[in-house]
């Protein structure tokens, strides 16, 4: 957002207002941007092209690497200690596909930090209110760090522009990847998901960092 770098912030606009909990219900006038995206996203899915994908990108201030959070049923009832069965639940593999594409393709990626629960505590960031309002089934916050690799060539290294613009080309091969094997769910899945988490007051409100 424009206004975060012009305050000298990555989180807050102007008002002093995270951006990312914002996507709920964002305020035509304090949170623009977010509320014209949000908008654009419904209007896609009102004529039938919901999009395949929806990331957001951020940069990470404690974990090392780069990674994803995303957004998965399954994952959080079984996480959260859910009384919901969950065996007769279907939900798309796929939203771990573009993860392990980068694991393979990508020496900054790291797959074992990604995290997809539906906590609480992040209801109103953008990958969460994409996913269950408007059905992308992959929606994703894309971490960035800002200490550096743990792994890899990249090992003790600091990332730069060359190795971000190299993340976000090996993002798109991925999502070349991702565009031949993807399975087309009907967007009653996500509504479907919702409603259980919903159900459960136990979820998951500490093990993510974004």
């Amino acid at each position: 957002m424009p206004n975060e770098h012009f305050a000298s912030s990555n989180r807050c606009s102007l008002t002093a207002e995270d951006l990312n909990r914002q996507w709920l219900k964002p305020d035509p006038n304090l949170s623009p941007t977010i509320y014209h995206t949000k908008g654009f996203l419904y209007y896609l899915n009102s004529i039938g092209r919901t999009p395949l994908v929806f990331c957001d990108y951020h940069g990470h201030s404690r974990k090392k690497n780069v990674f994803l959070y995303g957004c998965s049923m399954k994952e959080t009832l079984w996480q959260s200690g859910s009384t919901i069965n969950t065996a007769s639940l279907k939900e798309d593999p796929g939203y771990r596909t573009i993860a392990k594409t980068l694991d393979r393709i990508a020496p900054a990626f790291s797959f074992n930090s990604c995290n997809y629960l539906v906590e609480k505590s992040r209801a109103s960031t953008a990958r969460v209110v994409v996913w269950r309002e408007i059905g992308v089934l992959r929606s994703y916050t894309m971490e960035s760090t800002y200490n550096g690799c743990n792994q890899g060539i990249y090992k003790g290294l600091q990332t730069g522009t060359r190795e971000l613009e190299e993340m976000g080309m090996k993002f798109s091969q991925s999502l070349l990847t991702l565009r031949r094997n993807a399975i087309h769910y009907n967007s009653r899945l996500i509504h479907h998901a919702s409603a259980l988490l919903d159900l459960d007051d136990r979820l998951l409100d500490h093990k993510s960092n974004k």
